[in-house]
């Protein structure tokens, strides 16, 4: 046991400690944009996030010593092969890394990282998709455990999802307004709907002769509960009402833009512009709402807008764009700009 007048010193020392700044959206140090000058921009830059060295502030001679005085020392991970991301609006991000068996836990305001690695007794595998619900538990899929998890806001396992058949190979998930979690199944080839006690409800969506999907991998929802789903061999993102019916189709087989090589994330902007991230092109694309290519960001490389095989996206409620650049090991960060917004 530590000796009383230590505890009272390390008390005072943790109590006198100045409160840690964000870290801050936007690199000021990168200026790029899309299209480039002298068209008008629509997306912009804001950082990469690397690890936990860039969110973790250098701990001070006083930390030292009381991390020494404590016994405490934190291990942190760097981002193995970041995949599925997920983000709740404000500055927390989580990021399923399959190669690593972890979803990193990034709380940009708090400067504070830390890592989900089992459910209850088990393990966690390869983690791939993440969701975030309104009291923001969440929900994990593992394809190797071929499980769905959920967790609360402070990282303590729930429960497991069930259907009425057991998972395969579960992959992306998101919610709708309606708190249902739709769940992609890669090997079953469609969706489950459970409802917001987790209840399975229904598999999704109603497939008619040559609408079939071929290794889906990946869903987003839009403000009216449309599914956008990506139909991976098939070369297209899906678009269905939420019963299920199909309205439209995007892309489609091709090495130029407005087609798909590799289709992965998919997700909305707040003007339902529909974004899918293409690990064979290195880029991220996108649409309208009829399926028409608006722009395209991204080619090989390791600078601000450039990518090594991009899997996830998503977009939060400030237009800010996330995207797991999987073998550069980061993510990167951007902005949608609205015309006659700010810029």
């Amino acid at each position: 046991m530590l000796p009383r007048f230590l505890f009272a010193l390390i008390f005072i020392v943790i109590s006198g400690c100045a409160a840690v700044e964000p870290v801050p959206f936007r690199d000021n140090k990168v200026d790029a944009v899309w299209p480039a000058p002298p068209n008008q921009p629509r997306v912009r830059f804001l950082r990469e996030i690397k690890g936990p060295d860039e969110i973790i502030p250098a701990k001070g001679k006083v930390q030292r010593f009381v991390d020494l005085v404590t016994g405490e020392k934190r291990s942190m991970m760097e981002f193995a092969t970041p995949y599925g991301i997920i983000t709740n609006g404000d500055f927390v991000i989580y990021v399923a890394d399959p190669s690593a068996g972890v979803v990193h836990r990034y709380d940009l305001a708090k400067r504070d990282v830390t890592y989900i690695v089992q459910a209850g007794e088990e393990f966690l595998t390869s983690p791939v998709g993440v969701a975030l619900d309104r009291e923001e538990n969440l929900y994990v899929s593992d394809s190797v455990n071929a499980k769905v998890y959920k967790f609360n806001n402070s990282g303590e396992f729930i429960r497991e999802l069930k259907g009425t058949e057991d998972f395969q190979r579960p992959a992306g998930i998101a919610i709708n307004s309606r708190s249902e979690k739709f769940v992609v199944d890669v090997l079953a080839q469609k969706l489950y709907v459970f409802d917001k006690d987790d209840g399975f409800v229904r598999d999704f969506p109603k497939v008619q002769s040559g609408e079939e999907m071929n290794s889906p991998s990946n869903v987003a929802i839009d403000h009216l509960d449309n599914v956008y789903v990506t139909d991976s061999m098939n070369f297209m993102v899906r678009v269905y009402d939420h019963e299920g019916n199909l309205k439209n189709n995007v892309g489609g087989i091709g090495d130029v833009p407005g087609f798909f090589a590799r289709p992965k994330g998919v997700a909305l902007d707040s003007n339902q512009h529909i974004y899918v991230v293409d690990a064979n092109h290195d880029n991220f694309q996108i649409f309208d709402q009829e399926g028409r290519l608006l722009l395209f960001i991204g080619k090989n490389g390791v600078g601000p807008g450039e990518f090594y095989l991009p899997s996830g996206i998503c977009i939060d409620k400030h237009d800010r764009i996330f995207i797991t650049d999987t073998f550069n090991h980061r993510i990167q960060i951007f902005q949608y700009l609205k015309e006659g917004g700010k810029q």
